[in-house]
């Protein structure tokens, strides 16, 4: 089971990829900030993972992205909130890859719905009740 409700994690995947590729853009980078900013520090890293592996499908390493955002790897690593805010905001700026990040953070922690802001989880649970 995942950590929402009494869905399998498949289901609360399924949910979470239909219910954030139909998201504006803009609302998803908005919620996905608002949820960085309230998430424990292994979530935390866990998104930035999930932000450099969508950058890596696309072809660039995370040392380019954390370059291109102004920032370092180690400064991200080491959980400097204005760092992970710089990648965030350069993560924004590639149309998609935030849609892209989002799901392979729900694909690799489902329960971490639960984390997320309410513009996300609310819309995921109510995916799931369809």
């Amino acid at each position: 089971m995942s950590g929402f409700g009494n869905y399998a994690s498949a289901q609360v995947v399924d949910a979470a990829e239909k219910f954030i590729s139909k998201m504006d853009e803009r609302d998803l980078a908005a919620a996905v900030e608002q949820s960085e900013r309230g998430m424990a520090a292994q979530s935390r890293a866990l998104l930035v993972e999930a932000i450099f592996d969508a950058f890596r499908q696309r072809g660039e390493s995370s040392e380019d992205a954390v370059e291109a955002a102004g920032t370092t790897l180690e400064a991200i690593r080491s959980g400097d909130e204005s760092a992970v805010r710089s990648l965030l905001t350069y993560a924004r700026n590639n149309a998609g890859l935030l849609k892209e990040a989002c799901i392979v953070l729900i694909e690799l922690q489902p329960a971490i719905v639960s984390e997320l802001a309410p513009a996300l989880s609310d819309g995921i649970a109510r995916r799931l009740e369809r």
